[in-house]
């Protein structure tokens, strides 16, 4: 099938010419500098008949854009009309859509026809609703006039691009218009009045990617949702390129310019497929809607038809057999309804147009094909006999890699990494290098760094110990003005660098090189480790020292990770989000399952709290963090803020909040003002936002009471699990639980109330529970709390006896093991027993001699805390009366020389068998039944539960040093009783 261009119809007079295709592709609608609209018939057995020509404009016609049942155009002098086509093809104007006093440049209609965009030679965009000819949106910000607009193929999203280069996307869903994104310097400066001199960008039919002319004699992708160039089509122009049009299927893309040259492009490729050389500087140019056919116009008035410039026959796919690959969209935004459906009800009349088969319909209708294409047949002569297929909407997401904390360019700065440590910024100097810096929040740790970056890094992941930083390709970086400019890096290899902070080694920094073909997606580091996810699926774990220890095949896409001390989260697309939660070393795996996020939404921030929570917020701004990931097959996501709610409550809708780093109680955040994405520089103050659990009836005192109470438990669970003290925290949740109480007992609810208190952790709190059920005058609910209380905590007793009775049988059985060794030297016995004791509670020394002083008897109060009662007591008596010091704290004038000891109890014991034997046994006896009267009801010292004691010798030693202790303390005191001399 060779490609063929016919002769250059001449349409309208010398000039700037206009050109589009009606949305059946039977007819060729042209407007000229003789402010003239011609229709023609595309199909070729009918391209010689002659034109039907519309005489309702004034000046020259700049702009046309056509739907299904409307064509727009605007001229010159500022006018914009509206034209209804009817089932026959015929035009009928319908009235003005707007007047402006600068020229129409560029208009575009929406897919529904319910709005369209206009762009004039001003710094002002206008959306107007085609219902009722009304301005819905007045579009300012642009430094510059406005060129060209276009509306993507769901209406959600407008891009308007100037004079001076620079683009806007518009978010239209809102009842306020919001710029979302500004990319400067994506195309050309051009002159303002000179409708040669300027570009026209599109959007691809599958709504995924922007094609906006560039500045070096290219045409730049954008990608929708993160508004960032992710390629380019160049090498084949020479000069500017002023206009672009898309295939049916977005698969091809067709470009025109000063030089005269029509391309055209294999979008997936990146390349060429065929060029056509027109001899002038060609205006426009449109791809028909549901064939291999081109129609261009060029500065003298000429309309030209490319029939077949995608070579089918060497092996390219058709132009309009749309595959599901190329029509992925994402779930949300195709869900999106624009703002004119939220604001006018349409008749159902109007969208049922029963006589219009040719027609696509309306972007919003899903069509089913069914089987239409099985028995497909090519209509080789354009007779019209072959059923037209219909256009298919996109319903499959994708999903792209980022980085937490990154940042596309803005200007030309971007942000690699943005935690709680600090910053990471790319500052874009020339096409051989950039130069980066590091900022820190605290300033008393680090000092901040700034150095050249030759390899131009695109990622970057920053902790405490250092900063991990890698090259990747444009696409997987996500942005296409990153490397495309540099030669001598190429894209075959990438390369993995780390920087220490304040090593204690005298080189600590290493750079690593990716094999070829592999190159790096996304990336972690801890003070434990480094996690590296590459283009090939594989993950590859290394020390901070840059060994490779672990090395993995993931089952799926990864779309993230991050890193907090021992424990690595890795987000993998997989049929589906998934996470995985494992150590940093590769040992483990601590949870895995499929990650909640909310419907039609992505994942826009994924880390941990400051505690090691694992944390992910997507799109819709829901924070929810894992839950019990401790317990096999228990883990879950909880919801635990919604950042929306809160922009509401304050009252600013166009606030949005971007993530940096989470707490127990507060999520860090940059805010981003008039519903910017990302924040700016210099880098900004961090906002906090207190941590809420979306409850039922969220404005009510118990719900919000509820909220705390519900958030505090999940993180103080979590606490628990890592072997954290929360006393702290579970007092504060009891706090909570009796002002709900209170609440419950004023309501006289009842029920309510005993299902509170069964939340109670502290026996005191349940006390104060009961006394505000009598305080309530609720005596009945009073004395059922009292039960309640002692059915609560008589098991919770039961328990400790349990657990106590176990320990104490270890104990026995290691007193028959030591019982033999009750007379060994105090050194060798301490000795022998290293190890065996789990806590070390102060210091012992050796024994001093005999002829040393004894230690004066302030040296014995160090003895501050009571000993542990004796179930039993074994004498055997001190013979001496020198004090015990357990602590070893020195006397001003000599002190006892006992050894370290691994226990409070271990140091008594040694102590006691260091005394001499000559004492009175009647006075240790004496001594010992004091302690026993002293220590027999006493129970708030409680007992101390270890692994391991030492045997029953120990405790009768113990016993015989603290009795002698009392003793001695009686002996010395001038006044009072036995039971206050000592307070043990």
């Amino acid at each position: 099938m060779s490609h063929t261009v016919t002769d250059a119809r001449y349409a309208h007079a010398e000039g700037y010419t206009a050109v589009t295709f009606s949305s059946d592709g039977q007819q060729l609608l042209t407007g000229g500098s003789d402010a003239l609209i011609r229709i023609f018939q595309s199909t070729p057995h009918a391209r010689d008949h002659e034109a039907i020509t519309l005489e309702h404009h004034s000046d020259s016609i700049l702009s046309l854009s056509t739907s299904a049942n409307k064509l727009i155009s605007g001229d010159e002098e500022g006018t914009v009309l509206s034209f209804d086509i009817d089932s026959l093809g015929q035009l009928q104007a319908s009235g003005t859509v707007l007047r402006t006093a600068l020229p129409a440049r560029d208009v575009s209609i929406s897919g529904n026809e319910r709005m369209a965009a206009v762009a004039a030679d001003d710094d002002v965009v206008r959306v107007v609703s085609l219902l009722d000819m009304a301005t819905l949106h007045t579009l300012t910000g642009h430094r510059s006039a406005v060129g060209s607009v276009a509306l993507s193929p769901d209406s959600a999203f407008l891009l308007a691009a100037g004079c001076d280069g620079t683009a806007r996307i518009w978010d239209l869903r809102e009842q306020d218009a919001v710029c979302v994104q500004v990319i400067p310097r994506l195309s050309y400066e051009c002159e303002p009045g000179v409708a040669m001199q300027q570009y026209k960008a599109r959007w691809s039919p599958c709504g995924r990617f922007i094609a906006v002319p560039a500045s070096d004699h290219a045409v730049r992708l954008v990608e929708r949702n993160l508004w960032e160039s992710t390629g380019s089509l160049a090498g084949v122009h020479g000069k500017k390129i002023t206009c672009v049009a898309w295939s049916a299927n977005s698969r091809y893309l067709a470009s025109v310019g000063l030089d005269g040259l029509v391309a055209v492009w294999d979008v997936n490729g990146r390349k060429h497929v065929a060029t056509h050389k027109a001899g002038v500087a060609l205006c426009q140019v449109a791809w028909h809607p549901q064939a291999n056919m081109l129609a261009f116009t060029d500065s003298a008035g000429a309309l030209r038809i490319w029939d077949d410039p995608v070579p089918v026959n060497q092996g390219y796919a058709q132009v309009f057999d749309q595959t599901e690959e190329e029509t992925h969209i994402e779930n949300h935004n195709r869900a999106a309804v624009d703002l004119a459906s939220e604001l006018f009800a349409m008749d159902e009349t109007n969208n049922n147009n029963d006589d219009d088969d040719n027609g696509f319909g309306s972007a919003d209708e899903i069509v089913d094909t069914g089987d239409a294409l099985d028995d497909f047949v090519v209509d080789d002569d354009g007779s019209g006999y072959v059923e037209q297929p219909t256009m298919r909407i996109p319903t499959s997401p994708i999903i792209r890699s980022f980085q937490p904390g990154a940042t596309p360019w803005i200007g030309d700065r971007r942000y690699l990494s943005f935690n709680m440590v600090g910053s990471v910024i790319s500052i874009a100097q020339d096409s051989a290098h950039n130069s980066v810096e590091i900022e820190f929040f605290d300033k008393s740790a680090h000092r901040d760094m700034h150095f050249s970056d030759p390899f131009r890094y695109s990622l970057a992941a920053l902790c405490d110990s250092g900063c991990l930083f890698a090259t990747t390709t444009s696409e997987l970086a996500n942005d296409g003005s990153l490397r495309a400019t540099t030669k001598n890096n190429t894209e075959d290899s990438s390369v993995v660098a780390f920087r220490a902070f304040a090593a204690w080694a005298a080189i600590a920094d290493w750079t690593l090189a990716m094999p070829k073909g592999e190159h790096p997606k996304c990336l972690a580091v801890s003070s434990k480790g480094i996690a590296i996810a590459t283009s090939l699926g594989m993950l590859r774990l290394l020390t901070c020292g840059g060994v490779q220890r672990h090395v993995e095949s993931l089952a799926g896409n990864v779309v993230t990770c991050a890193a907090h001390d021992d424990k690595l989260l890795i987000i993998i697309e997989n049929h589906g989000l998934q996470y995985v939660l494992m150590t940093i070393d590769g040992h483990e795996r601590l949870a895995t399952g499929a990650l909640a996020v909310s419907p039609g939404s992505s994942v826009v921030w994924a880390g941990f709290s400051e505690e090691g929570q694992p944390a992910v917020c997507d799109s819709r701004g829901i924070l929810r963090v894992l839950h019990r990931y401790w317990i096999s097959n228990d883990a879950c996501w909880v919801p635990v803020l919604d950042t929306k709610k809160i922009s509401k409550t304050r009252g600013n809708r166009r606030e949005a909040y971007w993530p940096v780093a989470l707490s127990a109680k507060q999520l860090l955040v940059a805010t981003c003002r008039n519903r910017t994405r990302y924040p700016g520089f210099p880098r900004p103050i961090l906002d906090e936002l207190d941590i809420e659990i979306p409850v039922l009836q969220p404005d009510a005192q118990q719900s919000q009471l509820e909220s705390r109470l519900l958030t505090s438990a999940v993180f103080c669970e979590q606490q628990k699990a890592e072997n954290n003290n929360v006393v702290r925290d579970e007092l504060e949740q009891d706090k909570l639980v009796l002002r709900l109480v209170q609440l419950a007992c004023k309501s006289d609810r009842a029920q309510r109330v005993v299902d509170l208190v069964m939340m109670i952790h502290l026996e005191q709190s349940f006390d104060a529970a009961i006394k505000i059920a009598i305080h309530q005058k609720q005596s009945q609910l009073a004395e059922r709390l009292m039960r309640l209380k002692e059915t609560k905590f008589a098991a919770e007793d039961e328990e400790e006896d349990v657990e106590e009775q176990d320990v104490e049988e270890v104990e026995e059985g290691d007193a028959v093991d030591s019982e033999q060794d009750v007379d060994m030297e105090p050194t060798a016995n301490l000795k022998q027993r290293t190890g065996r004791s789990v806590t070390t509670y102060g210091r012992a020394q050796k024994p001093s001699s005999d002829n040393e002083e004894e230690p004066s008897t302030e040296s014995s109060s160090a003895l501050s805390r009571p000993p542990r009662p004796a179930k039993d007591l074994v004498t055997r008596p001190p013979t001496t009366s020198r004090p015990f010091n357990p602590f070893g704290v020195r006397s001003p004038s000599k002190s006892m020389a006992i050894q370290r000891s691994d226990s409070f109890f271990d140091a008594a014991d040694a102590h006691s068998k260091s005394l001499s034997r000559d004492s009175s046994l009647t006075d240790f006896k004496e001594s010992a039944d004091k302690l026993v009267k002293r220590t027999a009801g006493d129970q708030s010292g409680g007992s101390r539960k270890v692994a391991k004691k030492t045997g029953g010798s120990s405790a009768q030693s113990k016993l015989s040093a603290f009795a002698f202790k009392k003793d001695v303390a009686n002996k010395t005191t001038p006044t009072g009783d036995d039971d206050s001399a000592m307070d043990l």
